[in-house]
């Protein structure tokens, strides 16, 4: 075995591997720096890329998994996606979903220019929301409220667009019978106070616009009482239905109905040339009122009615005068027997 002595003389006799030892020596150390500086990067860019793999999986999942429908498609609209949620709302598998336009959900009933204006916003490169009215693979329709949004690449350019939409047909079925609840008489069907007013109100701008008269008759029925309090509510619900039936096949469809409360009725008749257009609406509605009605035990019941009629501009200028004329008017046919009809002006 060489010892350091006899190692050092014969270094020694080769000075050029003397001189270079340090040389070498600095170049291990170089290279033991950079190999620890790129082993460090690498392994934060491998823990880097598994914290993005965790990510995309759990994003990845939650698209899956959401209740939302999530539909991505290319530039021009054509499916590159689609949720599991899209397929249990839709009927449409991804098989059969991928490779078509959403038009395949069309219910068919929103004009063409609804889908201009959202191509339009999107190409802009904005987010469009709205709701779709769609139909489903076996045909049913259903509402979906929607935000789109554009996919801009890395030449800021529209490469995709994604949607996120939410089944909202129970909701809108909600609203649809509240507001029908709201504007309607639930029994009859017809116009209750608020709307009936409204569209009275209308009529009056229609009519002063257009320098033209039309009538309205304020109704009680006769007999009514009676009925409900000798053969109960049932009877005098039936009766309230039977009325409001006659009432509307004795009018126009552009004439209005309405049930303001308890057995009062009215109706607003659209333009009228002569005061006699709208007795002859009001002998025909008594006649039609007048019919017997099989109450629910077979009993044939008989109704009548009181009816005061107010013309615009005649009478008053505005919706709630002619109502109050015409009321004023009902009484008093009321007053003289009722079962008839009177117009306001055949008071003064």
């Amino acid at each position: 075995m060489i010892d350091l002595v006899t190692l050092h003389k014969i270094l020694s006799s080769y000075p050029i591997i003397t001189l270079l030892g340090p040389f070498f020596l600095l170049v291990a150390i170089v290279l033991a720096v950079y190999y620890l500086r790129i082993s460090r990067r690498l392994h934060f860019q491998i823990a880097l890329q598994e914290l993005t793999d965790v990510k995309l999986r759990k994003l990845s999942s939650a698209v899956e998994n959401s209740p939302a429908s999530i539909v991505i498609t290319d530039k021009k609209g054509v499916i590159e996606y689609v949720n599991p949620a899209f397929s249990r709302l839709t009927g449409y598998g991804p098989d059969e979903a991928l490779g078509q336009n959403p038009s395949i959900l069309k219910g068919g009933n929103q004009p063409d220019l609804f889908y201009r204006e959202m191509w339009e916003t999107l190409l802009r490169g904005e987010v469009w929301r709205g709701e779709f009215h769609n139909k489903h693979k076996d045909g049913t329709l259903f509402w979906e409220a929607a935000s789109i949004s554009p996919i801009i690449d890395a030449d800021d350019e529209i490469s995709h667009f994604v949607a996120v939409k939410e089944n909202v047909t129970d909701k809108k079925m909600l609203l649809e019978q509240l507001e029908h609840m709201a504007n309607f008489d639930i029994l009859t069907g017809l116009s209750n106070r608020r709307m009936f007013l409204d569209r009275l109100e209308q009529s009056v701008e229609i009519a002063r616009r257009n320098e033209q008269r039309f009538a309205l008759m304020y109704l009680d029925l006769d007999g009514f009482k009676q009925i409900n309090d000798g053969y109960g509510h049932e009877a005098g619900d039936l009766v309230l239905k039977t009325a409001a039936s006659r009432l509307l096949d004795s009018v126009r469809m552009s004439d209005s109905v309405g049930r303001i409360g308890g057995d009062e009725f009215t109706v607003a008749l659209g333009t009228i040339n002569h005061h006699d257009d709208a007795g002859q609406v009001a002998d025909k509605i008594l006649e039609a009122l007048r019919r017997p009605i099989t109450l629910p035990d077979g009993t044939a019941g008989r109704i009548d009615a009181s009816i005061g009629i107010s013309v615009f501009p005649d009478d008053a200028a505005d919706g709630d005068g002619l109502m109050a004329a015409a009321d004023d008017a009902m009484y008093e046919v009321k007053r003289n027997g009722k079962s008839g009809w009177r117009f306001v002006s055949q008071q003064q």
